[in-house]
Formats: structure tokens, C-alpha cells, sequence
């Protein structure tokens, strides 16, 4: 097929042409490094996050914690012991990292909203007790806590002493 010079449809075969060159490829290496979000996440389970949490504890020492969390060294030490403990689960230090963060988000939302008014909690299946229209305003102002309906959180002492250094009672 052959197109004049300056024809509209010369003109629109190459405006595609520049915007394949200007994307790449759904191949590439960055494309496949990234991967689709649901190949990409870790996949936890209460036991695993317990063993993390128990590995933490065991290195919130002032040898491997610092003001701002734990060590690069710390790290390492809480990885390699973490697969020693759980071989099948292969998770990058960042990986185990994003977790530890996760965990203690949960926890400060959690111990903030056991601070409101006609909030309770459940010490046998760790878990907060509040009437419906309470609960529409709790995910209203922590919009993750929607899980929580429903779910305990029974690592939710144990953060307590990890990162508030005391033993959670009542707050």
C-alpha cells in the first residue's frame, strides 16, 4: 500500500509508529521486574506474621534498634533467621521491611481507636467491640479498620511491648 506525501493517512501512520517507540514494549525487563500486583505481594498468614513479630522483639535490643528502628545489620539477622525458622516462605528483606511497617500501622490504629468513647475490646479474641453506627464513624476516620469488624488482631500486645516498650493494658 502506498500513502502520498503528507496524506492524512501518512501523517496518522506515523503518529502510532512514535507512540509504539515512545512505549515500551509489554515484554521488557522493567515490565516483568514489576510484575501484576497479586504475583508481587507477599502472602501472609497469622504465623508467619507471628514469627516476625517474635523475631522483632528478640532484636529490640539497644544493639540493634536505634531511634529510628533497627539496624541494616539487625535486618539482615531478622531475615536470615526468619527463613531459617520458615524455609518456604523466600520473602525479600524489603518485603519483610513493608510488613513490619504494616503491622505497626495496624497497631497505632488500632490502640487510637480503643481511645474513643463506647469502644471496647475483646482481650479473648483481641478484637474491638463497638456498636454499627460507631463503626460507620471508625472507618470513616481509619478507612482500614474495616477489617477489623470481624478479624481479631492478637499481635496487638505483643507491638504494645515492641513499640511502645510497655505492656498494652486497658488503652
Amino acid at each position: 500500500m502506498m500513502t502520498a506525501r503528507g496524506s492524512p493517512r501518512l501523517n496518522l501512520l506515523k503518529e502510532v509508529a512514535e507512540r509504539h517507540r515512545a512505549s515500551p514494549p509489554t515484554g521488557s525487563v522493567e515490565k516483568r521486574r514489576r510484575g501484576s500486583p497479586k504475583e508481587d505481594r507477599a502472602q501472609w498468614n497469622a504465623s508467619l506474621e507471628k514469627d516476625l513479630v517474635d523475631l522483632l522483639r528478640e532484636h529490640a535490643t539497644p544493639e540493634h534498634k536505634g531511634q529510628n528502628g533497627w539496624s541494616s545489620e539487625a535486618w539482615n539477622k531478622i531475615v536470615k533467621k526468619f527463613h531459617q525458622k520458615n524455609p518456604y516462605a523466600r520473602y525479600e528483606k524489603k518485603k519483610i521491611q513493608e510488613k513490619e511497617k504494616e503491622l505497626k500501622r495496624y497497631y497505632r490504629m488500632i490502640k487510637e481507636i480503643r481511645k474513643q468513647s463506647g469502644v471496647s475490646w475483646d482481650d479473648q479474641q483481641c478484637k474491638i467491640l463497638a456498636d454499627p453506627p460507631l463503626w460507620k464513624n471508625i472507618i470513616i476516620s481509619h478507612p482500614k479498620a474495616g477489617k477489623f469488624k470481624t478479624k481479631g488482631f492478637p499481635l496487638f500486645d505483643a507491638l504494645g511491648e515492641l513499640h511502645d516498650g510497655q505492656t498494652v493494658e486497658g488503652t
